[in-house]
């Protein structure tokens, strides 16, 4: 079994972030969600800016 890395795993949330306030935003279903979108999707864009800069361990 592989083991993936602790940089992986914030990769995907930063992603799954971006994605799910990406939908919050699209969605026309209630207005709570819509404002909630932006700033979920900003926190996805900033960790992901952040994750790029962190150097990879070689081991």
């Amino acid at each position: 079994m592989k083991k993936v890395s602790l940089l992986t795993w914030f990769y995907r949330f930063a992603s799954a972030l971006i994605l799910g306030g990406f939908a919050m935003l699209c969605q026309p279903f209630t207005h709570d969600l819509f404002v909630l979108g932006f700033p979920v999707l900003l926190a996805g864009v900033i960790l992901f800016m952040v994750l790029d800069h962190v150097p990879d361990r070689q081991n």
